[in-house]
């Protein structure tokens, strides 16, 4: 490849992430991984990836902050990091440094790089309620170098497709489709038309669909309108969900803040909700969440009975995440001089044109998805005077919340400023 070549080629590189708690849809019905399954060398990996994907999304959070103040946020650092994980496989030199870097890989060595990241796609391969797809669009007549084909396919378990890019309404419709059909037809026109030409030879994409149901569903007879406190003056009538029962909980004194995890059903995955303990605490709660890992919030969770007051809220987020990437170190990917020489077996010189990241978040009564019953036994409702009072955790004002699984890895993180 000869990195001063005047005109490179565009990749696209697309993650979408949706976490949809009313789909009752199923997709793929198998049998939840059991952790049983799981070696303890498996769990050290996936401890490590956890660790390492926790600091990317904290600094994609914070540049999402900035570009976007005053919005609530969702977004999946693990969609964003798989996708452009797979450009880096075809990457080299200071291109593929800068993405090694920016995106907290533990090695740089493009066969290592596939293989952490498969441990944790295959781990969710045969999920019931989290879905995550990759897939590679190509340019017809432009194929695809063995190497880099090979760990797609084996590692990142995404398939290769040859669509005409000059046809750029036809092409989009193509990726447009396959995105679709991965979320139910709740994600659509992911990349227009207008974005693909001739020019353009490879769209890489990440979906990720989470669908579960609360362990401990809220009643919908309990749902209430009550004040959200936007801020110390402002508040505004919000549908408040309503719980009492035993979850793990931790109060933070550091962070001047609280935390409750709400499981879900077959699964090992969880929502973390972290409040600051002020209305209009979440701003100096975000500055001291820069330095303190997820897994430290986690480790401080014990199991106490609370009631929980909860909104209900849905939020849609799209940004085009080339200032983000650039902010982060990983600039040389978008000039004329990137190189990505790995990816086809011709020689001509490819750039990223854009990296297009939407996601959806509906968090309401179910949860998602409906289970089995999971046989949980209330007895100590019968002995109440004899147990503490139960904690109070009232999210009334702007939090910050994560979908983490068992080792914290943050699949989703968002928050909510207004409803």
């Amino acid at each position: 490849m000869k990195p001063s070549t005047p005109h490179p080629r565009s990749i696209w590189l697309l993650t979408a992430s949706w976490l949809l708690p009313l789909l009752c849809l199923v997709i793929f019905p198998c049998p939840p991984v059991r952790s049983s399954d799981v070696t303890m060398a498996d769990a050290a990996h996936h401890q490590e990836f956890a660790r390492r994907l926790a600091l990317f999304s904290i600094n994609v959070y914070d540049k999402l902050t900035a570009q976007k103040p005053g919005e609530n946020i969702v977004f999946s650092p693990f969609s964003i990091q798989t996708c452009a994980a797979m450009a880096r496989l075809g990457a080299q030199g200071q291109t593929a440094a800068e993405l090694d870097l920016g995106l907290g890989l533990a090695s740089s060595d493009p066969a290592k790089i596939a293989q952490s990241f498969h441990q944790v796609l295959a781990a969710y391969q045969d999920s019931q309620i989290l879905r995550i797809a990759n897939k590679i669009f190509v340019m017809e007549g432009y194929p695809l170098r063995q190497e880099f084909d090979q760990l797609l396919t084996k590692q990142f378990l995404s398939a290769a497709q040859n669509v005409n890019f000059a046809k750029s309404a036809e092409a989009a419709a193509t990726i447009n489709g396959w995105v679709e059909q991965r979320t139910n037809h709740l994600i659509k026109d992911l990349v227009p038309a207008s974005a693909l030409d001739a020019n353009s030879r490879l769209v890489l994409v990440n979906a990720i669909h989470f669908k579960g149901t609360w362990l401990h569903q809220f009643p919908k007879h309990g749902t209430r309108q009550e004040a959200f406190h936007l801020d110390g003056e402002r508040s505004v009538q919000v549908p408040m969900m309503s719980l009492k029962e035993r979850f793990r909980y931790a109060d933070l004194p550091a962070l001047d803040a609280t935390a409750l995890e709400l499981p879900y059903k077959d699964s090992d995955l969880s929502m973390l909700i972290v409040l600051p303990n002020s209305k209009t605490g979440l701003s100096v709660l975000e500055e001291k969440l820069r330095v303190t890992p997820l897994s430290s919030i986690t480790q401080a969770l014990h199991r106490t009975q609370v009631v929980v007051k909860l909104p209900k809220f849905k939020a849609e987020f799209e940004v085009e995440l080339t200032e983000v990437f650039q902010k982060l170190g990983m600039s040389k990917m978008f000039t004329d001089q990137a190189e990505f020489g790995n990816m086809l077996q011709s020689p001509e010189p490819l750039k990223v044109s854009a990296i297009i990241h939407k996601a959806f978040i509906d968090v309401n009564e179910e949860g998602t998805e409906a289970a089995a019953a999971t046989g949980m036994v209330m007895c100590y409702a019968t002995m109440v005077s004899f147990e503490p009072p139960p904690i109070r955790f009232h999210v009334e004002h702007p939090f910050n919340y994560y979908i983490i699984n068992r080792h914290s890895a943050t699949l989703f993180a968002g928050k909510v400023l207004n409803l």
